[in-house]
């Protein structure tokens, strides 16, 4: 059977060698240098999880400006509020209390 390529001259394989080497280190350092494919796809996930936390973090300012907008406009549920987190009641309310049960 007939090979395809003569042998390499005696003198070409050392030559041959170092090329090989030289980019088998090439190719490792592409792989997982410090700016190699291991990195970018490492900053590739820190990026898209910073534009979520972007995203919820832009949805939440929406929400307090809302809320903002709300206590300062809103009569009826500024009083909501007076109510629910202060315990407020307003004169003609029926207030009732739970006694705990004796034991």
């Amino acid at each position: 059977m007939m090979a395809l390529l003569p042998p390499a001259p005696a003198k070409h394989k050392g030559w041959l060698a170092a090329c090989v080497a030289a980019l088998l280190l090439f190719a490792i350092a592409a792989v997982g240098g410090d700016h190699g494919l291991v990195h970018v796809l490492r900053m590739y996930n820190e990026q898209r999880d910073l534009e979520h936390m972007a995203f919820d973090l832009g949805q939440r300012n929406e929400q307090l400006r809302e809320h903002i907008r709300s206590l300062q406009s809103d009569d009826r549920y500024l009083e909501k509020l007076a109510r629910e987190r202060l315990g407020l009641v307003k004169k003609g309310d029926l207030i009732y209390r739970v006694a705990p049960r004796s034991r």
